[in-house]
């Protein structure tokens, strides 16, 4: 095998979304199906099987296929989206799809052909002369058409079929108009010397351009060797699918496909190039078993991990030859994030400022999602310029997504973002009432263009007397009685961070993914919203069943009479200058254990105190006993003692403080965020480089969700948003130029290769 050969590269065919799925057991969501693709796509896979267009009826597993194409080609373009026809109604559904190959299966075997398709050969190769003629009807837009053999090395119906008989019905396929005929061995019966043979005498027959991929199962284990034997023989394309998935219903035997890590694995250390990411590829397989649990996966590579000594054999080339060839993996889409997390696979375009709408859209990118935001061109989103209290929000609440800075008010900007729109799963937005519409991006229309699409709004309020009011935090604050609560009588006080803002963007993201869920199931979209003042009413409904329960206002929480049902609930000083601690005894077993470890053991003796009640009524002797005792000691003691009663207690903590936090720092509570990204260039640098902000205060199975991506440069990501969504180089050139796609320097090389 070494020769000049060895240099070209090789095209592997990923077949399991179609040809693997078949004999699943479970039928896969859609939703999780995108996710595999999008998984395969980003390890670099270039072709892919995406589904078949045959009767649900029959097939359950592929009444969502036109859904699937279309959805891959939005959003992989530079992908070669392939789907399986057995007929002229499933070449016309795939065609309006927007399949740009379409298969049309052809048995070797009489009695698998009867079985497949219901069909004798002659019929079925003569329904393949009606599908040429249908493709060629559509003008520009034609989809290849390529004949596959199936059965061509063997059929456990009716056994070995004679070579020349497979030679004859290649030679009346390419006669008939195919574009591209395949061999399969369906049963995995083939051997390397029969390969050489009929792969020889087909491409002799009919011409090596016409020669398509070679379909290998692995049934009796020689899959691999077989791909050796063809590629010996000058075949250059072969069908595999991910995990090994597969196998035929109608041939009894047959299992599943040569597993796609196999053979990449096999081809990249012979030299040859698939363009392929082993280990991106292997780390794939976590998406597929999410989508599909209950289905055994296979893979030799898999199981044993990629040996120390593998290389790819282009590893050399590969960056410069990616740019040219349309390498997905050059491009950061929606499944670069980690495979494991639950929403890989689903694209967001995310309109927003300030900090509802970016906290939603932050929660989906922390969770896998492909986040794209979509900012005001030139300058980007007037969040990053903000001042004082609110300099914060932007690092705050946009890492882990991508900037597209595009001018909305041009059409060229408006057609870039409504293709986009087209093949997203998510849009999120939070401006005022009608912005989205007068720009022709709202709801209605946007769900019309695609209807599997959940459109979420993060508004003021929800729909009612309200709805078209301005609205920020502090307006929902006050008018929803938590500002009430907060400060003293007389004195309304605003919490002090963004909690509606915040949690609106939470609400907003749980509703888009009960939305999703809802879409697994239906196959629809919709739309859903968040309201601001909602969110501000779930934090008051606490005080809202109190005032019902007694029939009056409760005291704000800052009022100097609250009656508080504890001894101890409060903040107090501590022998350090301007050092306090916040200690809480709440129950009974606490105040025994306080008394006795502070030597309060006379309040402890006293009859007048043995209830919670009693406590509680006590308030005003107990803590002036107890102020004065915390007073001698230092804050370090205080809280060293309160941790070893196992008592709630608090330092009184400033933000500064808490960029160093033991806590957080040991549980990977703390992302580390470049501060001066955020900031428009030439507007000064941040006093740290680096800050560790808060992550989601979750974990899930695979730990704790962590950055994928730092907060973006405006624009930074454009070229690759605007590549994703079809744009040629020339195009995407002319937007710049305009003015209406910004590009800034700071993107580095990816400005460089317009």
């Amino acid at each position: 095998m070494k020769s000049d050969a060895q240099a070209r590269p090789v095209t592997i065919r990923d077949v399991g979304p179609r040809d693997g799925l078949q004999m699943a057991k479970a039928v896969m969501p859609t939703t999780a199906k995108l996710a595999w693709i999008d998984a395969m796509v980003a390890a670099g896979v270039t072709e892919l099987e995406a589904a078949s267009f045959v009767p649900p009826t029959a097939l359950p597993q592929m009444a969502d296929a036109a859904e699937v194409v279309r959805t891959v080609r939005a959003r992989h373009p530079r992908v070669r989206v392939v789907a399986l026809a057995p007929n002229l109604r499933g070449a016309r559904d795939g065609a309006a799809a927007g399949a740009q190959s379409i298969i049309i299966p052809v048995s070797a075997s009489e009695a698998h052909c009867r079985a497949n398709v219901r069909r004798s050969r002659d019929e079925q190769v003569a329904e393949l002369g009606r599908i040429v003629a249908f493709a060629r009807s559509l003008g520009p837009d034609v989809p290849r058409i390529e004949a596959g053999i199936s059965t061509a090395f063997g059929c456990s119906l009716q056994g070995r079929v004679p070579e020349d008989e497979v030679v004859a019905l290649a030679a009346a396929l390419a006669e008939t108009g195919a574009d591209i005929v395949a061999l399969a061995d369906t049963l995995g019966y083939a051997t390397p010397s029969h390969i050489r043979r009929l792969v020889r005498a087909v491409r002799a027959e009919i011409g090596a351009d016409r020669f398509g991929n070679l379909h290998l199962h692995d049934t009796l284990g020689a899959a691999l060797a077989n791909a050796m034997a063809a590629l010996e023989e000058g075949v250059r394309g072969f069908d595999a699918a991910l995990g090994g998935l597969g196998g035929c219903p109608f041939a009894p035997g047959s299992v599943g496909n040569v597993a796609t890590e196999d053979l990449v694995h096999l081809l990249e250390s012979e030299g040859f190039d698939t363009g392929i990411d082993l280990e991106a590829l292997i780390a794939a397989r976590a998406v597929l078993a999410a989508g599909l649990p209950s289905e055994p996966l296979h893979g030799r590579v898999a199981a044993a991990g990629v040996p120390r000594t593998y290389r790819p054999a282009a590893s050399r080339d590969r960056a410069a030859r990616g740019t040219a060839m349309g390498d997905a993996r050059q491009m950061p889409t929606a499944a670069a994030t980690p495979a494991g997390l639950p929403l890989a696979g689903i694209r967001v375009i995310e309109f927003s400022h300030m900090v509802m709408g970016p906290s939603c859209g932050m929660v989906l990118a922390d969770l896998g999602a492909d986040v794209i935001k979509v900012e005001p061109a030139p300058a980007g989103d007037n969040t990053r310029r903000l001042t004082g209290p609110a300099i914060g929000f932007f690092p705050a609440f946009n890492r882990n997504k991508r900037s597209l800075c595009v001018d909305l008010k041009r059409p060229a900007g408006l057609a870039l973002v409504r293709r986009l729109i087209a093949g997203a799963d998510v849009v999120v937005e939070n401006f005022r009432p009608g912005a989205m519409d007068r720009l022709g991006l709202g709801a209605e229309a946007m769900t019309a263009l695609n209807p599997r699409l959940v459109y979420c709004s993060c508004k003021g309020f929800l729909p009612g007397p309200y709805e078209h009011r301005a609205a920020l935090d502090e307006v929902v604050q006050m008018m929803g009685g938590l500002a009430y609560m907060t400060g003293p009588p007389g004195r309304p006080l605003r919490a002090g961070a963004s909690v509606n803002d915040i949690m609106g963007g939470l609400f907003g993201a749980v509703a888009v993914l009960a939305a999703l869920r809802r879409r697994d199931a239906t196959g629809q979209g919709g739309v859903v919203q968040s309201g601001l003042f909602e969110t501000n009413m779930v934090l008051v409904a606490q005080h809202m069943a109190r005032a019902a329960i007694e029939g009056q206002d409760p005291e704000p929480f800052g009022a100097p009479e609250l009656k508080k049902p504890w001894p101890l609930y409060d903040v107090f000083d501590t022998a350090d200058p301007g050092q306090q601690v916040f200690v809480g005894v709440v129950t009974e077993t606490q105040w025994r254990a306080f008394c006795e470890a502070f030597g309060l053991t006379d309040l402890l003796a006293d009859p007048g105190l043995a209830r919670m009640a009693d406590l509680a009524a006590a308030r005003p002797r107990i803590l002036a006993r107890v102020a004065g005792l915390f007073r001698t000691l230092s804050k370090a003691e205080l809280m060293a003692r309160c941790e070893m009663l196992g008592l709630p207690f608090a330092p009184i903590a400033r933000p500064a403080e808490l960029l160093d936090d033991p806590h957080l720092h040991a549980s990977g509570g703390l992302l580390p965020i470049d501060m001066n990204r955020t900031r428009p260039e030439g507007e000064g640098a941040s006093a740290l480089a680096t800050a560790g902000l808060p992550a989601l205060p979750i974990t899930l199975p695979a730990g704790r969700p962590g950055l994928t991506r730092q907060p973006p440069f405006p624009g930074e990501h454009g070229l690759a948003v605007a590549r994703e969504a079809g744009l040629e180089e020339a195009e995407i050139r002319r937007l710049i130029e305009d003015g209406v796609l910004t590009i800034p320097a700071t993107a580095g090389t990816e400005a460089e290769t317009v």
